[in-house]
C-alpha cells in the first residue's frame, strides 16, 4: 500500500466519522456526564466523561495548528473537568508540535494505524493462513441487545470498571453503519470485535479476547470475518489502530494490513 497524504487524510476522517457516531449514540443514554463532541479543523474534540475510553482531539494530525487554537482547544477540555490532550500522528506539521510542546503538552502513550487494501485480492486468498484459528472458533452477528450484553462481558474482562465496558459496547452497537460479531469456543462466548462502514471505508474495533481463550486464533478469525464483511459492504480501505508490537498488530500484519502511522495521545501536563 503506497503511504501517502491523501491515504492519511482519509483514514483519520473515517476515525472522526466513527467517533462521532459512538458519541451521538453514547449521549442518547449516558448521563453524568452527557457526552459531547465539537467540529474543530479536519476533526473533533471529544468529551465522554473521566471514566470513558475518548476524552481528547482527534482527526487533527494534519491541521497546522497555532498557539492560538492550541489554547483554545485547552480551555474547551479544563471547562469539562478533563486534561487537555491530542490525538497526534507522525505526519503532524512541525509547527503543531511546536505550539504544543510550548503550552505544555508531552506524549503518555502511543499506538500503531494500520490500514488494509481491499481492491486488489480477494480477501480469502489475501489473508493466507492468517495464524493458527481453532476449528471450533464460530463467529456469528450481534442481534440483540442480550448478545450484546455477552461481548460486553468479553470486552470488561480484567478492567477495573466493568460498567464502562458494558455502557460503551450497548452504544457500540446502536452506533450507525456497525456492525458486531462474537466469537465462541464449545458454544461460549470468548471474543468480540466490530465493523464501522462510512462509504467505502471500514473500521474496526471493540476488539477482545477472554484471556484463558487467547492463542487458539479468536481474533484472527474475528479479523477474517470483517473483512470480508467490509468487502461485502463495498469497501475498499479497512483501518484499525492496535498497540505498538501487539499481538494485535501481528494478527492484522499476517492478514495484510500494512503501517500507516504511529499515533501518539499527548497531555497538556502544565
Amino acid at each position: 500500500m503506497l503511504l501517502t497524504r491523501d491515504l492519511v487524510e482519509r483514514l483519520e476522517s473515517v476515525e472522526v466519522e466513527t467517533v462521532a457516531r459512538l458519541v451521538e449514540s453514547l449521549a442518547v443514554t449516558a448521563v453524568d456526564p452527557v457526552p459531547s463532541a465539537l467540529t474543530w479543523g479536519r476533526g473533533l474534540l471529544v468529551a465522554t466523561g473521566p471514566r470513558r475510553y475518548v476524552n481528547r482531539a482527534v482527526g487533527v494530525s494534519l491541521d497546522e495548528l497555532s498557539v492560538g487554537s492550541v489554547a483554545e482547544l485547552g480551555a474547551w477540555f479544563l471547562e469539562r473537568g478533563l486534561v487537555p490532550a491530542v490525538q497526534l500522528s507522525s505526519w503532524a506539521p512541525t509547527t503543531t508540535v511546536q505550539a504544543l510542546t510550548a503550552a505544555g503538552f508531552a506524549p503518555a502513550w502511543c499506538r500503531s494505524v494500520l490500514a488494509r487494501d481491499l481492491t486488489d485480492v480477494h480477501v480469502g486468498a489475501a489473508a493466507g493462513p492468517g495464524g493458527r484459528v481453532d476449528d471450533d472458533v464460530e463467529v456469528t452477528t450481534v442481534t440483540d441487545e442480550e448478545q450484546s450484553a455477552e461481548a460486553a462481558e468479553v470486552m470488561a474482562d480484567g478492567q477495573d470498571d466493568p460498567a464502562t465496558a458494558v455502557e460503551f459496547m450497548a452504544a457500540d452497537r446502536r452506533s450507525g453503519g456497525t456492525t458486531q460479531l462474537l466469537a465462541r469456543l464449545d458454544g461460549r462466548v470468548v471474543g468480540c470485535g466490530s465493523l464501522t462502514v462510512v462509504g467505502r471505508s471500514a473500521w474496526l474495533g471493540a476488539a477482545a479476547t477472554l484471556t484463558e481463550a487467547r492463542g487458539r486464533g479468536v481474533q484472527t478469525a474475528l479479523l477474517r470475518h470483517r473483512l470480508q464483511l467490509a468487502r461485502d459492504a463495498a469497501c475498499d480501505l479497512v483501518g484499525v489502530t492496535a498497540s505498538v508490537g501487539s499481538t494485535s498488530s501481528r494478527n492484522l500484519q499476517r492478514l495484510g494490513f500494512g503501517l500507516v502511522q504511529e499515533q501518539w495521545v499527548l497531555l497538556q501536563r502544565r
